[in-house]
């Protein structure tokens, strides 16, 4: 029996370890990447994908096997029961690698779902374009900006008719103001979503902004664009693209759809 509750302390002490390194693993993966410590592709694809699952089959394993042995000494030594601090690092360790497991899984099943694109626009027939500076910024290593020659890679047809199949929400927004006013709204939802301007331009209706992810420092580069429409309303269109990485699991489509319901609200009266 002494063997046993050896085996049990060790046991409550590694589900216990694997219940705060986990979390601790996955926290590091996604803000080393974000302040640079590391590249995304370390951070996401080495420490993520390849070691945190690994990780997270540790934890369930262990809070488990854990449990099991807290459960047998509490029915067969009852002068050497275990204390509560045991039975919270077992469950811990279970919720937490089981927790994990789940969302990795839900991740894979959206990634499935949808199309892997990573540039999504209000206007698929003349979609903003992003400005030569900005550009440049995006780094050579980026995904291109030009619209028009992008397909699927899954199934190889055009973008514009993938994103229309799958994003059919996103559309231009029209509003009953004036081009000034629907250029001056539409800047000031961008600075409420939190986007860092960095192009502003009153005279040509049009800014660009970028948004940076708090996990692995993600940038996504965003344009806005504003029309004058003959009755004297306004036209508005976005676009949103992923500097790295094929699919963005719908982020992009996620932060046009954020936008442009703001700046609905704006005005209430649009067409």
């Amino acid at each position: 029996m002494g063997i046993l509750l050896i085996i049990r302390t060790i046991a409550v002490w590694l589900a216990g370890l694997a219940a705060v390194l986990t979390p601790l693993w996955f926290a590091a993966a996604g803000l080393g990447s974000r302040f640079g410590l590391w590249d995304w592709r370390f951070g996401l694809g080495t420490m993520t994908r390849e070691i945190g699952p690994n990780l997270l089959f540790a934890s369930l394993g262990l809070g488990g096997l854990t449990l099991v042995l807290l459960i047998a000494t509490a029915i067969f030594i009852k002068e050497r029961r275990p204390g509560i601090g045991s039975w919270v690092a077992a469950v811990v360790a279970i919720v937490i690698g089981a927790g994990g497991l789940w969302y990795a899984a839900s991740v894979g099943a959206r990634a499935a779902e949808i199309p892997p694109i990573h540039d999504i626009s209000t206007d698929t027939s003349n979609p903003p374009q992003f400005t030569a500076s900005l550009i440049t910024r995006r780094g050579e290593d980026a995904n291109s900006v030009d619209y028009a020659s992008k397909t699927d890679p899954r199934s190889g047809r055009a973008l514009p008719e993938v994103q229309a199949e799958a994003y059919p929400d996103i559309q231009p927004v029209a509003v009953n103001a004036t081009p000034a006013a629907a250029y001056g709204a539409a800047l000031g939802v961008a600075r409420e979503l939190g986007w860092t301007v960095s192009t502003e331009s009153g005279r040509e209706l049009m800014f660009e902004a970028t948004a940076t992810t708090f996990w692995y420092g993600f940038r996504d580069d965003i344009v806005v664009r504003v029309t004058p429409l003959t009755d004297g309303g306004s036209v508005v269109d976005a676009r949103s693209v992923s500097r790295v990485g094929v699919s963005d699991l719908g982020a992009n489509a996620a932060r046009l759809r954020a936008f442009s319901a703001r700046l609905r609200g704006r005005f209430p009266e649009q067409n």
